[in-house]
């Protein structure tokens, strides 16, 4: 009983994700691709607002 809740725990944390079991070739690649996609937008706003501190601190960008 203990085991399958394990396992039912570690299918729903990967469930959605490029990593979930059982599904095709090319739905991890779609689902890789969006993370990809998600992740540069992330780095655009980390660096805007890195961009902004530095302004507001009177650090000179490198």
């Amino acid at each position: 009983m203990e085991e399958e809740v394990y396992r039912f725990i570690e299918a729903y944390r990967w469930e959605g994700t490029a990593f979930e079991e059982g599904i095709d070739d090319q739905t991890k690649i779609e689902r890789l691709l969006e993370e990809i996609t998600d992740l540069k937008k992330q780095i655009v706003k980390l660096q805007e607002e890195k961009a902004e501190l530095e302004d507001q601190l009177g650090i000179m960008p490198f």
